[in-house]
């Protein structure tokens, strides 16, 4: 089993202050990003265009009776502006991460993380 990387040293700003104007605007309540169509970019950390565009096209798919409209709003537009970001920008794990030891791959110089 590995050891999360983004776990450990958090997220690239510009995705952190997505997700954090995306909580903000659902009153602190982060279960529509986390649980649900967007589960797997914002709970699982797979910042990759095909994992968001793949849950862009799940949105409409929601369970309407634990999301409201505006939930699934808010995890659109969270989801639009972070594919928005250049793909270097989201997915700033080193290649070479042994998946065991995260604290000697750190992000590279210049790299501001944030930790959700």
């Amino acid at each position: 089993m590995g050891v999360c990387w983004y776990c450990y040293w958090g997220w690239p700003k510009p995705v952190a202050d997505i997700y954090l104007k995306a909580v903000d605007k659902l009153d602190g309540d982060d279960s529509p990003l986390k649980f649900g169509p967007s589960h797997i970019v914002w709970e699982d950390e797979n910042f990759e265009d095909h994992n968001i565009k793949y849950c862009l096209n799940h949105v409409d798919d929601s369970d309407r009776e634990r999301f409201t409209e505006y939930d699934l709003l808010i995890v659109r537009k969270s989801l639009l502006e972070l594919l928005a970001l250049p793909e270097a920008i989201r997915c700033v794990e080193p290649e070479n991460y042994d998946d065991e030891h995260p604290s000697l791959y750190p992000p590279a110089d210049g790299t501001v993380m944030v930790k959700i």
